[in-house]
Parts: C-alpha cells; structure tokens; sequence
C-alpha cells in the first residue's frame, strides 16, 4: 500500500479544526444619514413611513411611553384619546408600536396613528367632579 503525505490527505482531526472558528463574528450594518431616508420619493405620501419621514428618532430614550401603554394595557384602562381635528375617542388599549395605537371602542377595534392623536388620557379623569361636559 503507498502512503501519500501532503495536502491531499488530511486525518479526520485536522479537516476537524478546519471547520471551526475561534474568533468571535461582527455584525457590520451601514448607517443610513437621515437625509437619505427623507427623500425618498416614492414613499412621502405613504402614511405608514410618515414616521421616519418627520424625522422621527429611531433610538427612544427614556422609555417611558413604551412603559405608560404597557401599565394601561396590563390594567385595562378606558382611556380618552383627542384627535387632532377634535374629535374623541374613548376605549381600551389593546396593541401599540412605534407609529399607531389600537384601540377597542365598544366592540370595534380601531387602529390611529400616533402623529394624529393630539393627547390621550385616563378616561376616569377625563372631566373633574361637577364639571361634567356633554
């Protein structure tokens, strides 16, 4: 039988090491400028990116929105929810994200983007005691 040393013959052992790596992987992702997200044309009409059009800051700082519609989901809460253009809504929360809220009015599910509410409440502290407005 003849033996051949050399490259073409690696012991199971070596074609082992081969396959492995020992450093550790990076992911390496491209930073878009915010400029280059604005002016896309295609989609500045379209209300679902109208977010990152505004400028919108993908990094939230404080968290505390996230923390506030967690607490009243988690509780239930009625909440009142003024639009920009006035008119009121009055429901529960049942699901956000970083662009809308939905919300249970009644029985219907209604889903409003954020960049239309004007502010939203605790519907239990809509109008104070005695200055109840209809």
């Amino acid at each position: 039988m003849i033996e051949t040393k050399g490259p073409a013959t690696k012991t199971a052992a070596s074609r082992k090491e081969d396959n492995t790596f020992n450093g550790t992987r990076k992911l390496i992702r491209p930073h878009l400028s915010l400029i280059e997200r604005k002016r896309d044309p295609v989609h500045v009409e379209d209300p679902l990116t109208h977010a990152n059009i505004d400028g919108y800051s993908t990094l939230e700082a404080s968290h505390a929105e996230a923390f506030y519609f967690q607490k009243q989901m988690q509780q239930q809460t009625e909440m009142l929810v003024v639009m920009d253009d006035g008119e009121e809504l009055r429901g529960i929360i049942q699901w956000y994200d970083k662009g809308a809220i939905k919300l249970l009015v009644g029985r219907n599910r209604v889903l409003i983007y954020k960049n239309g509410i004007k502010y939203l409440f605790k519907a239990s502290e809509a109008y104070p005691a005695g200055n109840i407005m209809k």
